[in-house]
């Protein structure tokens, strides 16, 4: 379907294709006039490879790819009407920037037309002499915003006040109805309550609209993210036992779907927190029956949803909330969070908004850094990759010799199989004296539960995790925030970073790279206005390079994780303009250099090779010793001896049955295929024997295993 909007340009300058010229010609009045059509020609593509290979969620034995409801939805693969094609967009875009700084937001004037922008100091709240005053829980409660009961919540907490974030949103959400919200907030400003404040007060005044209803849904980018804002709701649950009948339910993926549904018919739940995937698969068994009177979709951390590559699964969600919805397709309110506003995240808003204006909320200056003011950074700067490991094992003894019992810090890693290699290290070198915590992406979803919940409660501890937990996860007391080289982009470094100095606290944080790593620091100083001022060189000792080669006990782990390092860099070198000929060495050099021999090459097979892409790079013979798999003089003798022991076993089994055989069947019948007829000395069945013949084979087959696992 073509929606047409008026811009002076004609289809041949648009690049349009044959087939919609055909359909474009009888709308041309003159030669004079001139059409646009604004991104909703050809319905948009199917899923693209930045989704990561996800599979779609279709069964296909009910007629193709249409959904499970029967056909209320549209098709999986089908082309979403917002997906912008690319023949229509425009390569010089017309922005609206607030002033001509070069800190400010741009906006794209195409895809947020109907936005209404309120800078920082505009959303600041006022007295009559026009100074800026705080917002307070008591004071919302004055001007009846929010209810007795929800303020009762709130401040059993003990919380000592509203956060910026939530002074500046909370009143503009539920003053005004008609309009969606987007809001720019720095990591760990308390954005979860900015929006489960409203979300709760929207409850308690329409308590007798569709009741047992699902009228919110708050879409995350992590499972474990989604869980912990469900335990933020059942805090206020805990605090007023009244705000109990506004149930809620998690749907994340990694659990038993089954029980998601029952949980949904069970509890009749008015808030539902997930995750993309496992949203559309609950929408496509029970979307009809729960999520007819959908008032607000919350959309948190927007731009890590649209890193991840959920971009096509949330605009489906969106087009499908709407097209299901009782009151109609333009009733469902979208409040997005997000700590960055680039172009990806503004073209989101727009395919997913409903109202005709949308509020943007910047609660940021624009000559701020993103970062939180509150968190002392400092660098170290060694002379090779190796020594990031040396260095961040140096600071952390360091820390523990000065507060063991509530050091409570967090370690930030590349890669899983690196995150792995060092939980072990650390956990034989400081394993005694705090609780290490391994946590990744491949840990199962139960085992991260718990380690959250654990975390969360220990008084001290250290956590190595990747960036899964760089978002949105709030652990108390955190201290400190370590990293061991860059972050998959330069969002992640301020959202890392995000996990200490939280609720008002203060906090540090320390990341630990190579001196060719060092143009990360001017891409975080001119693009995040981030400035490290505290920085410091290191160098390992003899004595540390000896004691960490000794607990490698398996280099071929070290291996592996090294080789997942080379891949994780070579996908960051052009966003952070790194040299490759010199970064991706000097990581395989870390090899041989932690193993304490530093001649020693990275080995890796042939295919391994093709599969980084090192085929025809030069580069490679100075990283990598290619070998194939050579026996040593036991592993050789060994397995000769074990084929030799197999070799007797199967001669004797076939000895033996053939003896039995020749035993058993002396005197059986022989049939005479010439006449048809048995002969004098037949007596009995072949069809028993073939059947006793395979239950003996059977039995065999299950002794020789059992011989063998002995």
């Amino acid at each position: 379907m073509l929606r047409l909007g008026v811009l002076k340009c004609t289809p041949r300058v648009l690049g349009v294709t044959p087939a919609a010229k055909r359909l474009l010609t009888p709308l041309y009045i003159d030669n004079s006039s001139s059409l646009f059509v604004r991104s909703y020609y050809n319905e948009g593509n199917s899923r693209d490879h930045r989704d990561f290979d996800r599979k779609p969620r279709f069964n296909n034995s009910r007629g193709g790819d249409r959904r499970q409801d029967g056909g209320q939805f549209r098709k999986r693969n089908e082309r979403s009407p917002s997906n912008r094609n690319r023949y229509f967009e425009s390569r010089q875009r017309n922005q609206i920037s607030q002033g001509s700084d070069p800190n400010a937001i741009e906006f794209q004037k195409e895809t947020l037309a109907k936005l209404v922008y309120v800078p920082k100091q505009e959303s600041d709240e006022t007295d009559a002499a026009g100074n800026p005053t705080e917002v307070t829980l008591k004071h919302l409660l004055d001007e009846n915003i929010i209810d007795s009961s929800l303020f009762k919540s709130i401040d059993r907490m003990g919380f000592p006040g509203l956060t910026p974030v939530q002074q500046k949103t909370i009143k503009p959400i539920l003053s005004n109805e008609e309009d969606d919200i987007i809001t720019r907030a720095k990591t760990g400003t308390g954005k979860t309550f900015a929006f489960l404040i409203p979300i709760f007060q929207h409850l308690i005044n329409s308590s007798r609209d569709s009741q047992y209803m699902v009228r919110s849904v708050i879409i995350a980018p992590t499972r474990d993210l989604a869980l912990q804002i469900e335990t933020e709701v059942r805090k206020i649950h805990r605090n007023n036992y009244s705000l109990q009948k506004f149930s809620c339910v998690s749907l994340v993926g990694g659990t038993n779907i089954q029980r998601s549904l029952d949980f949904m018919h069970k509890r009749r739940p008015s808030i539902v927190i997930a995750t993309p995937g496992r949203f559309i698969d609950i929408m496509d068994r029970v979307g009809p029956k729960f999520f007819k009177f959908v008032d607000f979709k919350v959309l948190d951390e927007a731009d890590r949803l649209l890193e991840i590559g959920f971009k096509q699964d949330l605009e489906f969600i969106s087009e499908n909330l709407n097209k299901i919805n009782e009151i109609g397709p333009k009733h469902v309110r979208t409040l997005l969070f997000s700590a960055t506003l680039d172009e990806k995240v503004q073209n989101l808003a727009n395919s997913i908004m409903n109202k005709d204006k949308c509020l943007f909320i910047d609660t940021i200056d624009k000559n701020e850094p993103e970062a939180h003011e509150k968190i002392a950074q400092s660098l170290v700067i060694s002379s090779n990759y190796a020594d990031n490991i040396h260095a961040s094992i140096r600071h952390i003894r360091a820390q523990l010799l000065e507060s063991a019992h509530d050091y409570k810090g967090i370690l930030f890693t590349p890669t899983v199989k690196f995150t792995r290699l060092i939980s072990r290290i650390l956990y034989r070198e400081f394993g005694d004296q705090i609780p290490i915590h391994e946590f990744h992406g491949q840990v199962s979803q139960s085992r991260r539960t718990n380690l959250v919940n654990t975390f969360k409660r220990d008084k001290s501890g250290l956590l190595i995790c990747t960036d899964v937990a760089a978002r949105g996860m709030d652990f108390p007391n955190v201290k400190e925030v370590l990293q061991i080289g860059v972050p998959t982009e330069l969002a992640n470094y301020i959202h890392r970073i995000g996990r200490t100095a939280r609720s008002g606290k203060d906090g540090k944080s320390t990341i630990f790279l190579c001196e060719h790593e060092l143009p990360f620091i001017n891409e975080l100083r001119s693009k995040k206005n981030i400035e490290i001022i505290d920085k410091t060189e290191f160098e390992s000792t003899v004595e540390e390079r000896e004691e960490l080669a000794s607990k490698f006990k398996f280099p071929e782990d070290l291996a592996d994780s090294v080789v997942s390092l080379i891949s994780y860099y070579r996908a960051c070198i052009k966003e952070y303009r790194l040299r490759e000929r010199e970064m991706l060495p000097q990581i395989a050099m870390a090899y041989g250099q932690l193993l304490n021999e530093p001649d020693r090459k990275l080995p890796v097979s042939r295919s391994m090779i093709d599969r980084l892409g090192f085929s025809r790079n030069p580069v490679a013979k100075k990283m990598f010793e290619v070998k194939r798999h050579e026996y040593k003089d036991e592993e050789r003798e060994f397995d000769d001896e074990l084929r030799h022991e197999k070799h007797e076993r199967r001669s004797n089994f076939n000895k033996r049955d053939d003896d039995y055989s020749n035993r058993n069947n002396n005197n059986r019948p022989r049939k005479n295929y010439n006449s048809g007829n048995f002969d004098s000395n037949d007596s009995y069945s072949t069809r028993n024997n073939m059947r006793n013949g395979y239950k003996r084979n059977n039995n065999r087959s299950n002794r020789y295993k059992d011989d063998l696992s002995d």
